[in-house]
């Protein structure tokens, strides 16, 4: 349905690239950005041969963006869900969840367990001051970074030491701000300093906020706070090698008190990661360029909760202690080396990833009845018993010019090995088998260039998930009711995705339109599996396993165009329409978002410069079942401005300007249309300011 129009709008937007030419120097280019999603290694954006969004540190000054959530608010092909304050996680065209890959500063963030409508518990918590770039490739990634790359990969990017110098000695910034969103105030500093052949840098920032309300301002209210520290140390051992030592640390912590006493809930997120990286420039037979680096990161999520309950003895006070700790240690070898053969130039790149997970759920739970004498203490709760997992993957791409300046062929291809094994545990009866898996992910793209600044790309590329520990050893259940059955037959999840763009990058406007289909094989869903009956009469208990049952396709286009009227005015739109369904059940995909876009215009006087922004979605009634919720349409304004004066820099901006009340389909999926939805309202409006020193 999809690519049958393609030719047709290549064509209009071939035509519609003869536009006269005006040269805006202060407006990013797609031709001057460099990524490193697309060959794990530098790349012009526009060499690519598939989809890349990319936010930079301007933008999300700009934006006034606070975390993920808000980070990704004007793109295309990109959702988030969750709040401040709360785990928060990208949907990339239709996919969000354990199927793609985060990856900072080269580390694989840590792994988590499903927690519903697609977020990771535990996956999201991240400090957005410090970041220098935040990468999202669209599509099947495996080919380079292995498994959970069925949908994407985020790759973030923190600064460097020598990032913050810019050539100086030295580097001083403070900056204060609030956020309306959830009332959250922050302050940061960063303080960066050189020693011969030694640059030091070190950002802290903390954060005090409480629940993003809903329109109606009705939710109970928590408070959270959060403290992140990234130290980088960067020693110039010659001219053309250095070691990049850091540590990278963040806590955030949340306080809900809805009864006292009887709901209460505390909860205790941090992650503390040590790296030592090595690159080199200098030239040899193996290499041009080598890159190594190993890592140690160490996330631990605690929730100790109050919950009143009332059964056959009679009333009672349940204290929770649940937790997720998992220890990453990780390795990676990345190489590059430019070879001439027969006049065609290649750029192999290859290297070697190796990450080792421990991982463990423990949860606890004491029992107090009301006159506060205990029924037990620390009993062991089930859910799944945790997993050790070895990641071992070899990798190789060559990027090799067939004709010079006009046709590049990108051929890619990864081994992937994994062992994931139970832990032993005399809380779960069952046996738990090993799971051992291979896989090789290949992708093959084209770039031909009509001229310098419009190009076609072609992509071919396949991803694969490892079945979740959560799901392949989930064993738990409330009696008489339910009970989740281990499966460890469980087998990785599969994708295979063609991709078709245009890019356009002249003087005066940069476009991009995508086409893209993808077929996602042997999803991993719930499977009611017996049912059997129980002594309480006319209850039955029901047996559930995670099982590869359905096969997927998601399809759809997106447009983004860019065009500057002068140095001072520009305007910025993009468009993004998905189709997808389930072919087993041939119901519509609870993932996929309706049609949606923005448009953003853009005035520069001076230091000073004015935004506006608009944002807007179909209605969404394209959902899985009769009696699954639905989002009616909705429209919003925001006003972004900005300022300048000496060292000092001020942003502010006014969102949802119009007080629009409006819902996100995304929040709602997988809800039933007989449920109260307002508690999913996006807040009316609200403002967010920033003060900035630098020196």
């Amino acid at each position: 349905m999809v690519f049958r129009h393609t030719a047709i709008y290549l064509g209009i937007l071939v035509a519609w690239s003869g536009a006269p030419s005006v040269q805006a120097e202060e407006f990013e280019k797609n031709k001057d950005v460099i990524v490193v999603t697309g060959s794990r290694v530098e790349q012009a954006l526009g060499d690519v041969a598939g989809s890349v969004n990319v936010v930079t540190e301007q933008d999300l000054e700009d934006e006034l963006a606070v975390d993920l959530s808000t980070a990704f608010r004007y793109q295309t092909g990109i959702n988030a869900t969750g709040n401040a304050g709360q785990a928060q996680a990208l949907n990339i065209r239709g996919m969000g969840g354990n199927r793609v890959v985060y990856v900072k500063d080269g580390r694989r963030v840590n792994d988590a367990y499903d927690g519903g409508q697609g977020l990771l518990v535990g996956r999201g918590y991240l400090d957005v001051d410090g970041i220098r770039q935040i990468e999202v490739a669209k599509g099947a990634a495996s080919s380079l970074y292995g498994s959970d790359a069925l949908g994407g990969i985020v790759v973030i990017t923190t600064k460097t030491p020598t990032d913050y110098l810019s050539g100086g000695d030295q580097y001083v910034s403070l900056q204060a701000g609030f956020n309306g969103l959830s009332d959250e105030t922050s302050l940061s500093g960063v303080f960066a300093k050189r020693f011969g052949d030694n640059a030091t840098s070190i950002q802290l920032t903390h954060r005090d906020g409480s629940e993003t309300q809903n329109y109606q301002e009705t939710l109970p209210e928590f408070d959270y706070q959060s403290t992140a520290l990234v130290l980088k140390s960067q020693h110039s051992l010659t001219d053309t090698s250095l070691l990049l030592a850091s540590v990278d640390y963040f806590r955030q912590e949340t306080e809900q008190l809805v009864d006292l006493g009887s709901h209460e809930t505390q909860d205790d997120n941090s992650n503390v990661s040590f790296s030592l990286a090595y690159k080199s420039t200098l030239p040899t037979l193996a290499y041009d360029n080598l890159d190594a680096q190993v890592y140690i990161t160490n996330f631990e999520q605690r929730s100790d909760q109050l919950r009143a309950g009332n059964g056959r003895s009679g009333p009672y006070i349940d204290s929770n202690n649940y937790r997720f700790e998992q220890q990453i240690m990780g390795a990676k070898l990345v190489l590059d080396k430019v070879w001439t053969a027969d006049s065609i130039k290649n750029q192999f790149v290859y290297g070697v990833d190796f990450e080792r997970y421990d991982t463990v759920r423990p949860r606890l739970k004491s029992r107090f009845d009301m006159s506060g004498q205990s029924v037990f203490l620390n009993e062991p709760q089930k859910a799944f018993p945790g997993a050790d997992t070895d990641m071992l993957g070899i990798f190789v791409q060559n990027n090799a010019a067939l004709i010079k300046d006009t046709l590049d062929l990108q051929m890619a291809l990864r081994w992937d090995r994994f062992d994931m094994r139970a832990k032993q545990s005399s809380l779960y009866s069952g046996e738990f088998k090993d799971i051992d898996e291979t896989a090789f992910s290949p992708k093959i793209g084209l770039v031909y260039s009509f001229t310098d600044s419009l190009r076609v790309y072609a992509q071919y590329a396949e991803g694969f998930k490892i079945p979740p520990h959560d799901q392949a050893y989930q064993s738990h259940g409330v009696e008489p009711f339910y009970q989740i059955l281990p499966n460890a037959q469980l087998a990785p999840e599969y994708s295979e995705g063609v991709e078709l763009g245009l890019r356009g990058d002249f003087d005066n406007h940069q476009f991009v339109f995508t086409t893209f289909n993808t077929q996602f094989d042997g999803f991993i869903a719930s499977k009611l599996v017996r049912s059997e009956a129980t002594r309480i009469p006319g209850v039955n208990k029901a047996y559930y396993q995670y099982q590869n049952l359905s096969d997927v396709e998601i399809e759809g286009v997106e447009a983004s165009y860019t065009v500057w009227f002068s140095d001072q005015f520009a305007i910025d739109g993009g468009v993004t329409y998905m189709h997808g369904k389930d072919k087993v059940n041939d119901s519509y995909l609870e993932s996929i978002s309706p049609l949606h876009g923005y448009l953003k215009a853009k005035y520069e006087l001076g230091d000073l410069s004015f935004t506006a922004a608009m944002r807007a979605a179909k209605k969404m009634d394209k959902v899985p079942t009769e009696n699954s919720a639905k989002t009616p349409g909705w429209g919003t304004l925001d006003l972004f401005a900005q300022y300048r004066f000496g060292h000092w820099q001020v942003n502010g901006g006014l969102f949802n300007v119009l007080d629009k009340h409006y819902t996100h389909y995304n929040s709602v999926a997988g809800q039933s249309v007989e449920d109260d939805l307002s508690q999913y309202s996006q807040p009316g409006r609200h403002f967010a300011i920033n003060f900035k020193y630098a020196l």
